[in-house]
């Protein structure tokens, strides 16, 4: 500004206006000419005018507001005049808004936007959102569109600008911002209707709104798609910022920024914008769903509103994709489910609203069930008509629309069926008034698709509880139960099963017609639905004991069974429904069913009346579940149900017509058919026939007797069981008619026929049970019979004893030899009656004794000792020859035939006990007592046998060396003393049988020993004291307790004499078992069996006499649970062994618990039975009574009461020697832990995971297993202890962080470290489930996990991959393959992801902790897999975290930049990335830094794939920080290292330098090659010179782009404006660049070098405007013509080639006169390499093909190519301002036509297309034209001619063309002189030529020539 302009602004601001100034300032600016003059006007006086118009007077505001109106026309008359809008925008919202300056001051700022500068829109920003802010509505238009536009002009705003908004402490700006691009993302622009002059308004937008947005369609956005894009993506970039809306804001305004950053992930025009949107909003913090003002914005979007609170009017809703994205928000709030009003309007506008869609539909659906299951009770009630009208209608609309349905719509469909299945649910009285829904839904079924068809099972499931039993009235029920029935015959199984599952529970239990259904369903083909039938038939406990009101009637279930199965019998049931043809149901599946449903029914309606007669039946439910399995009764207490049952049936009507004899009829209806062919089925109906007949009174079997003839046919089926059961039925049915007809003195008749004899094995049996039921009839009349009968029973033992001959024969099968023997002994039981020829005991005890020693089969072994024992049961004096017999065969036994050993004792028990025996039980068949059979005669034990065979096992068994022997010793003497307790024959043997049996406990057979110990605690148990006493001293002296071999205490003294001894014994620590006291193994290891377990706990104990009670109680081999060893139980001596036991639970506990764990399966089945004996079945957590209470059978928390105990007692033993004490003490920890309260395990949780690492690495590989089970069950607790609960509980937060304190730093610091590899993959496992899992609780173990995982991914990497790395080349895998591999492999790593999970947890306290261990890794750590998963973290820190990565941005990127020089490719790509992504947080000076050290790394480093690195860097600071690049030009690392790395040798390094060049070129544009060109050309102007070849070809690259890009600026500049700045640089660049590429074109030749020479040329070409003009440069041109000639003599072909060409560059390109100069060396290039390439005698059109043999024809094309190249510089040389001379023309033109006559394609081509160009030079020669006639034209012509008649090459022809042209030319100018008189026509006859060319472009032009001759 000028000294009086200054005054004037002066006076301007002090002074008030007057008109004179008012006027000089007009003539100021009328005077101003030029730009410069007229912006210092403007930003000295534009504002202080402004300030002054509200204060003037109006005759001075008048002269103001023209000399406004002046200056307008000043500033479209020269636009590049800026407003100085910091100034302006100070001035303007510094002062009130009124005023007559706003208008004024509101149009300079628009005017201003347009033209500021990018760091002037920056700063403008906040300004103007200010001013929104403060002003009237009537202003804010125009302040929106001046802030739009500056967001639209500006630039890329960088974190530093965006943080300058400050919107943290002032939120107005924020809420504007925000709220305006919100809009502009909703905003679409669209043209007018055509029968409408009015702009569409935008969904979501009113017509004022956008109206406000647009300032009424005047901006550029309104008609600019791009403008609208780069806006939106402008806004997205400041929306999505974590920076400007950092997570302390208030929560509504990270609301409003999701609701915008939603609208834009939604924009269907831009897929940038919609990707920046997504993406911006997975980096947000976590908005709360339940806020209401979030709520409240969701549901106003959606249904549109006026949501901001101005009064711009009612906008329109969303479009369809936005809404679809708020839905997917509205269905996680619950708060959105309260207003009904609203959330009701939402479902109706999703599913039928205008413009909905298919997604829209599924997720309004979606919506509807949300608010169904989550709306009050009371809403959902008031809505559930609406609601049921909306599903109704998406129903039958979805299936109207169309015809084949999609899939969407299939899911569309299936939504709706759920929601109104759940609506039914949650309004029950939807469902209950009629069953129209329940009906729509089971038609679904058929008339949706199998996709479908899932949905709506659903959505019946969950109706299902509407329909309860007690909720529906009994006309519903009836209804319903017609309409399920016909369900259960569609076919489809889905209606089936949910028919099925409304049957079981919308109807009671009670209902018949409900349990038919079942028994229906049992048919069915699905295996599911056979379970639901079967659980809708079982009948449980409960119902029983506490509910037996609820069970169905007997008599109404007798009556409708009934009439069920005569319909089934009869077929007249339609059990098959004709559209279910692919089942095949036989009715009597069905009638099986039925029967064992009525079969349940009868044995729970007798368990029911038991408990009601006795007040209380102590039974455990399992015991119970013997009603619904169908199964022969076997227990007393069963039977009794049955009886009582039976007893209440008969009890009910008379004798013929009782309901009990309803159910024989139900049974036996079967019977009366033939077609039942199923022999399960028949076995079972036999069954329950069995069990009527013998259970039932006499009645019934008199009444069945009329129908005996339906059982002869079941006799010879092949199924034995049946056979069996007939027998059974039969001896019932005939024994009972034969005392009904003697007691009432009928005249009996023979009960058995002739024909019965004949069968085959059903017959055998029945032969015996009629005998047996025959004989005991006899015995108990005391009647004298008839000789038919005597002789009758004389066959039946004759005939036995015969059939039992031949059993003993081998060729009998074993079926007929098993019923011989069973129907032998029925006949010998009772023993034989004497007839006409009596049959002996003897008989039959030989004949058995036969089929015992032939008995190859087990089954038939067993029916043989089994009728021994009977024989000896009837006839007492043959035992002594069964002992006999039995003992000879014991040592014979193998060892798959120990089951035979138990049943030779009980045959032994049988025979010797006789009915004191357990085993004999003759009640089973016919209901009579022994005594009655018997009479007077003795029916007790056999004596004589008892101390028979006990004589022979202590004498001889128990001392045989026959172990087969001593097993049959001790199994025996079990079952005698198991099976007779009550023998007083058995007393005087008991101490006797104790020393046998202490010495059989060291017998190497483990279940001698087992046995043994068995016995000797039943034979404890039948002692007096003084016998227990001594047995007790004799066990403990046994193994080792008295070795001194002393009197036995006691024996003269008293009892506590003996109990005073031992405990002093064990007091004193002598060991009552002694290692080597039990024997030893084969292998030398000492026997630990269980009875030494045992022995143990009883020492434990302090009462060594407790063992005998132990081994009471336990009941550990595998035998006790065969068939035989089942019925040695331990209920008879539990009661005792509990009293005994009962003062030391206390110290047993412990202990006790521990070894029902032991590994050896015996010893813990042995102390399970112990546990289960003395604290109950399932007591693994029963509490155990303090001492001196009462033990319970069941109580709470054994485990709890006695925690500290246990776990102390398992941890001391899981570090023991003995692997089965660490083994046990494992296990039993394990199971502990398993439950347990967490506040129990902290004072153990170090001490338990120590120990159960400790046994993961065990050495023996059992103890391994089970510390791997502890192991997993701590894990599991742990997991489980530390998850977090959904709501607050303060209580369980303290539990579980104390426990994650006590397991994280173990887990990290040993078990992750830890040397063994399972105890290593163990702890991560559970780190990785504690990760996932515990969230929160883990803060502030984030750093030490975070570090673990990260160096775990290389140690836990696979040895394959290790080994592959060294080995790659070898199996065909490349290095980058593998390490992409390796690199795939850690993101998708469990790890990574525990990793992952963890961040999310960071707190800036964790994360300065984490930083130090990231650096370390980053420095140090070893392997592929942690340094890229440490690089990992650090990217998705940057993208989640990024403010608590921003105070330790320079640390992490300082320890990166050590690490970008490693080895592997792939890892330097993700340090870069990690880089890139820090980038934007580093302060100024470490970006800079960085740059530094990036060139630093790319000079210094000789590798490729190193300097690489750089590159990769650069580009992904290109990529995430762009604003950073440009912001740093100047300096090391910047743009000139990007230039010179853009050009380097490695073409991938290259690429990468590219990425970050292609920034600076968009952000800096111009400026590169104008302000900054010195910078951009520091490096190459360096490395030019540089020794290594590779640098200065690098260099000269990069100065040839330079110059390439000065030139393409200077050709964009008007030629006259010289003081633009592309022509100073122009001349920058011609001064700094051009000497030093003239001196490094000097010297010797080296490879590359024509790359120097080539930038030369260019650089000259490009400066050659102002070289003329500088003195100092003037004479570079020739320097450079004279390198170029010296060096095109000089190199290989190649090269002087490339110099050639440079050559022909130069020339052209500055037009320079050098033909002179350049013509000799040319000119003998191609003389000399024309000459040596058409010496080949083979030389023609083909010499550019060569023989890969001929060295020298290698050379050919590379020499061809020079001439071609010396040619056309030849051609380039010529000159312009002068002419040749003769000589030069002639020598010139003669060496053309050569090579045209003798070249090969190119190289005539090239002569062709010189010799054209020397033509015309020639013929431009002055008036007299000599240089035509030098030239030859005659040769010229030949040479012409020659090529016209070339066949092959079709360049060659239009080059010769080309030429003829231009000799027509040069004729034409010298037509006068008649030396060229002939010329014409030769040349007319070679042009004859070209017109018969065959190619149309050669022919048509030669036509043109001949037309213009």
């Amino acid at each position: 500004m000028t000294d009086s302009a200054d005054i004037e602004c002066y006076q301007l601001n002090c002074t008030f206006m007057t008109v004179e100034l008012v006027e000089n300032l007009r003539l100021r600016f009328a005077l101003a000419q030029s730009e410069e003059q007229l912006q210092k006007l403007i930003t000295g006086l534009l504002v202080p005018l402004l300030d002054k118009l509200d204060i003037a007077s109006a005759t001075v505001r008048s002269k103001i507001i023209a000399l406004l109106g002046q200056i307008n026309k000043k500033l479209k008359g020269n636009p590049g005049v800026k407003i100085p809008i910091d100034s302006l925008l100070e001035g303007t919202f510094g002062k009130e808004a009124t005023g007559f300056s706003q208008g004024f001051r509101l149009m300079y700022i628009s005017m201003a936007v347009e033209s500021a500068e990018d760091q002037q829109l920056a700063t403008a920003i906040p300004h103007l959102l200010d001013g929104i802010q403060s002003r009237p509505s009537s202003q804010q238009t125009t302040l929106t569109t001046s802030l739009l536009m500056a967001i639209w002009r500006g630039p890329k705003l960088s974190e530093t600008q965006v943080r300058e908004f400050d919107f943290v402490s002032k939120i107005h700006r924020a809420v504007i911002l925000v709220a305006l691009a919100r809009d502009i993302f909703l905003y679409r622009a669209s043209e007018p209707k055509p029968d409408s002059s009015q702009v569409p308004v935008s969904a979501g937008l009113s017509l004022e709104r956008q109206a406000l947005l647009t300032n009424n369609g005047k901006t550029r956005w309104t008609s600019d798609n791009q403008v609208l894009q780069q806006l939106k993506e402008r806004l997205v970039h400041i929306i999505g910022s974590g920076v400007a809306f950092p997570i302390e804001m208030p929560a509504h305004i990270h609301e409003q920024r999701l609701l915008a950053l939603l609208c834009a992930s939604c924009d269907p025009y831009f897929q940038q914008v919609a990707d920046g949107g997504k993406d911006a909003i997975k980096r947000m913090c976590r908005v709360d769903y339940e806020s209401v003002s979030f709520v409240n914005h969701l549901f106003e979007m959606f249904l549109g509103g006026t949501y901001t609170g101005d009064s711009a009017g009612n906008r329109s809703p969303v479009s369809a994709a936005v809404r679809l994205k708020l839905l997917g928000y509205l269905n996680r709030s619950e708060l959105a489910t309260t207003s009904y009003q609203r959330w009701i309007r939402v479902i109706t506008e999703s599913l039928f609203g205008t413009g909905t869609t298919v997604k829209l539909r599924q997720q309004g659906v979606a919506f509807l069930l949300w608010t169904i299951n989550r709306a009050p009770s009371d809403q959902v009630s008031q809505a559930s008509p609406l609601l049921l009208q909306l599903i109704q209608k998406t129903l039958f609309q979805s299936t109207a629309s169309s015809t084949t349905t999609s899939l969407g719509e299939d899911v569309l469909r299936g939504s709706a069926y759920v929601a109104y299945g759940t609506l039914a649910k949650r309004v029950p009285t939807l469902a209950l008034d009629n069953l129209e829904h329940l009906r729509l839904l089971f038609d679904a079924f058929t008339s949706e698709t199998a996709s479908v068809r899932l949905s709506v099972q659903e959505g019946l499931l969950a109706m299902l509880p509407a329909y309860e039993s007690n909720s529906i009235t009994h006309d519903v029920r009836d209804q319903m139960s017609e309409f399920l029935q016909s369900q259960l015959d569609s076919t489809v199984y889905q209606a089936r099963y949910c028919a099925l599952r409304y049957v079981i529970s919308a109807f009671p239990f009670a209902d018949m017609n409900a349990r038919w259904l079942c028994i229906l369903g049992l048919a069915d083909a699905k295996p599911e639905i056979q379970q639901l039938a079967k659980s809708g038939l079982a009948i449980r406990s409960m119902l029983m004991l506490e509910r037996s009101g609820d069970l169905p009637s007997l008599k109404d279930a007798i009556l409708f069974i009934r009439d069920k199965a005569s319909k089934i019998i009869d077929g007249s049931q339609p059990l098959i429904s004709e559209n279910r043809s692919k089942l095949s149901i036989a009715n009597f599946s069905v009638y099986g069913s039925t029967l064992g449903f009525c079969r349940s029914l009868l044995l729970a309606t007798g368990v029911a009346a038991i408990k009601q007669k006795r007040g209380e039946l102590a039974v455990d439910p399992a015991d119970l579940e013997f009603v619904n399995e169908h199964l022969a009764l076997s227990t007393e207490l069963q039977r009794n149900s049955m009886q009582e049952a039976l007893s209440g049936l008969e009890s009910q009507g008379g004798s013929s017509n009782s309901l009990a004899a309803s159910w024989l009829e139900i049974i036996g209806a079967v019977l009366h058919t033939g077609q039942l062919a199923d022999s399960v089925l028949l076995s079972k109906v036999l069954m329950y026939l069995v069990e009527g007949l013998s259970l039932g009174s006499q009645t019934l079997s008199l009444a069945f007797f009329e129908n005996r003839r339906l059982l002869l046919s079941r006799l010879d089926t092949h199924n034995f069981e049946v056979q069996l059961y007939t027998a059974q039925a039969m001896s019932v049915i005939y024994c009972v008619k034969l005392l009904s007809d003697v007691r009432s003195e009928s005249n009996a008749t023979a009960p058995v026929q002739t024909k019965l004899l004949d069968k085959q094995q059903g017959s055998i049996i029945a032969l015996g049970y009629i005998a047996h039921g025959l004989q005991a009839a006899l015995k108990a009349l005391k009647r004298t019979w008839a000789d038919t009968i005597e002789h009758a029973l004389t066959s039946i033992q004759t005939a036995t004893v015969e059939g039992l001959r031949m059993a003993g024969e081998s060729g009998t099968h074993p079926a007929i030899a098993t019923a011989w023997c069973s129907a032998a002994g029925e006949i010998c039981q009772l023993g034989l009656t004497a007839g006409t020829h009596p049959i002996s005991s003897a008989q039959f005890m030989t004949a058995s004794i036969a089929v015992v020693k032939s008995a190859g089969n087990p089954r038939v072994h067993e029916a043989a000792l089994t009728l021994l024992s009977d024989i000896a049961l009837g006839s007492p004096d043959m035992a002594l020859e069964l002992i006999e017999f039995l003992q000879s065969t014991a040592g014979s036994m193998t060892k798959k035939q120990l089951d035979m050993h138990f049943k030779t004792g009980e045959a032994l028990a049988r025979a010797l006990g006789r009915f004191q025996c357990t085993l004999v039980n003759m009640n089973w068949v016919f209901p009579l007592k022994p005594a009655e059979v018997f009479g007077d005669e003795a029916v007790g034990a056999n004596a004589a046998g008892i101390d028979k065979l006990f004589t022979a096992i202590t004498t001889k068994m128990s001392r045989s060396t026959n172990m087969q022997e001593r097993q049959a010793a001790a199994i025996w003497t079990l079952t005698v003393v198991q099976s007779c307790p009550g023998m007083d024959e058995l007393v005087p043997w008991l101490s006797k049988l104790h020393s046998c049996l202490c010495m059989l406990l060291s017998d190497r057979s483990e279940l001698t020993q087992e046995v043994a110990s068995r016995a000797l605690g039943l034979i404890y148990s039948l002692g007096d004291s003084s016998l227990k006493e001594e047995m007790v001293y004799s066990l403990i002296s046994l193994f080792g307790g008295n070795n001194g071999g002393s009197r036995r205490p006691g024996v003269d003294g008293s009892a506590m004499d003996v109990q005073q001894t031992l405990r002093q014994q064990i007091q004193s620590n002598e060991p009552l078992l002694e290692q080597e006291s039990l024997g030893q193994t084969p292998d030398g290891h000492a026997i630990n069996t269980t009875y030494k377990s045992i022995l143990s706990l009883a020492s434990d104990m302090q009462n060594p006499s407790l063992v005998y009670q132990f081994m009471q109680l336990a009941t550990h081999t595998a035998m006790w649970n065969s068939r035989c060893g089942a019925a040695y139980g331990v209920a008879n001596i539990i009661e005792q062994a509990r009293g005994a036991i009962q003062p030391y639970m206390k110290s047993m506990i412990p202990k006790l618990y521990r070894y029902t764990y032991d590994p050896s399966p015996q010893t813990q089945a042995a102390m399970k039975s112990i546990w289960n004996a003395l604290l109950g079945p399932g007591a693994s957590r029963d509490a155990a009574a303090e001492a001196g209470g009462e033990l319970p059978t069941s109580g709470a928390n054994v485990v709890e009461r006695y925690w500290d105990a246990i776990i102390e007692e398992c941890l001391a033993s899981m570090g023991q020697r003995e692997w089965k004490v660490r083994e046990s003490g494992c296990n039993a920890l394990a199971s502990a832990v398993s439950g347990a309260d967490p506040e129990l395990m902290v004072p153990y949780i170090d001490k338990i995971w120590q120990m159960s690492f400790r046994t993961l690495d065990d050495i023996k590989g059992s103890v391994r297993e089970a510390g791997l089970k502890m192991c997993q069950s701590m894990a599991t607790a742990t997991v489980t202890w530390c998850t977090p609960s959904s709501s607050a509980n303060a209580a369980r937060d303290k539990q579980a962080q104390a426990i994650i304190n006590g397991v994280i730093p173990f887990l990290v610091d040993k078990g992750v470290n830890s040397d063994a590899e399972d105890v290593r993959n163990f702890s991560m496992g559970l780190l990785l489930k504690l990760c996932k899992a515990s969230g929160r609780y883990l803060s502030v173990f984030a750093p030490a996990i975070i570090e673990r995982l990260l160096e775990s991914l290389s140690n836990m990497e696979s040895q394959t991959a290790n080994y592959l790395t060294f080995h790659a080349d070898g199996h065909g895998v490349s290095q980058e393959q593998l390490e992409s591999a390796r690199l795939s492999a850690v993101k998708s790593s469990p790890i990574m992801q525990g990793v992952e999970t963890l961040l999310e947890y960071l707190t800036p306290e964790s994360m300065e902790a984490l930083v130090p261990k990231l650096q370390n890794i980053i420095r140090h750590g070893l392997g592929l897999p942690a340094r890229a998963g440490c690089a990992r973290t650090v990217v998705i820190l940057c993208v989640k975290k990024a403010e608590l990565v921003r105070p330790f941005a320079s640390a992490l990127v300082k320890a990166i930049s050590g690490s970008l020089t490693e080895s592997s490719a792939l890892q330097r790509q993700a340090w870069a990335a990690a880089i890139g992504y820090m980038a934007p947080m580093l302060t100024a000076n470490m970006f800079k830094n960085m740059l530094k050290h990036l060139e630093k790394v790319y000079f210094d480093k000789y590798e490729d794939e190193v300097r690489g690195a750089t590159g990769l860097v650069l580009e992904q600071l290109a990529q995430r920080s762009p604003e950073r690049l440009c912001e740093n030009i100047s300096g090391p690392g910047t743009v000139s290292f990007v230039l010179f790395g853009c050009w380097d040798t490695s073409e991938v390094v290259g690429k990468a330098f590219q990425s970050a060049w292609q920034e600076y070129m968009l952000g800096l544009g111009s400026k590169l090659v104008t302000g900054d060109l010195l910078e951009v050309l520091r490096l190459p102007l360096v490395h030019i010179a540089a020794d290594s070849w590779s640098c200065r070809i690098q260099s000269a690259k990069a100065i040839a782009d330079v110059a390439r890009m000065v030139e393409r600026e200077a050709r964009a500049v008007d030629a006259s404006n010289q003081n633009h700045p592309i022509v100073a640089s122009v001349h920058t660049l011609a001064q700094t660049a051009l000497p030093e590429l003239v001196k490094a074109s000097r010297g010797r030749m080296w490879p590359g070098k024509e790359h120097v020479l080539g930038t030369l040329v260019k650089l000259c070409v490009v400066c050659s405007s102002v070289m003329s003009a500088d003195h100092e440069l003037q004479t570079i041109p020739a320097a450079v013509c004279d390198i170029l000639l010296k060096e095109m003599k000089q190199g290989e072909i190649p090269y002087r080639r490339e110099v050639v060409k440079h050559c022909g560059t130069l020339v052209e390109g500055m037009g320079l006169d050098v033909y002179s100069q350049l013509s000799g060396p040319l000119l003998q290039l191609v003389e000399q390499f024309g000459t040596a390439a058409t010496k080949s005698p083979v030389l023609g059109a083909n010499a550019m093909d060569i023989d890969d043999d001929d060295e020298g024809a290698l050379k050919r094309p590379q020499q061809l190519m020079l001439v071609a190249a010396a040619i056309k510089t030849l051609q380039l040389a010529l000159p312009k301002s002068q002419h040749l001379s003769s000589d030069e023309a002639g020598r010139l033109a003669g060496t053309l036509q050569n090579v045209a006559h003798t070249g090969v394609w190119n190289t005539r081509v090239a002569s062709l297309e010189c010799l054209t160009a020397l033509l015309k030079h020639c013929a431009e020669d002055g008036p007299t034209k000599d240089l035509v006639f030098s030239v030859g034209m005659t040769s010229v012509l030949e040479a012409v001619t020659a090529c016209a008649a070339e066949g092959k090459y079709v360049s060659v022809r239009t080059a010769a063309l080309g030429t003829l042209e231009a000799v027509f030319g040069a004729v034409s100018s010298v037509s006068s002189d008649s030396r060229a008189a002939e010329w014409p026509g030769a040349a007319r006859s070679v042009l004859d030529l070209f017109l018969k060319d065959p190619v149309p472009s050669i022919s048509d032009r030669a036509k043109e020539l001949a037309a213009g001759i």
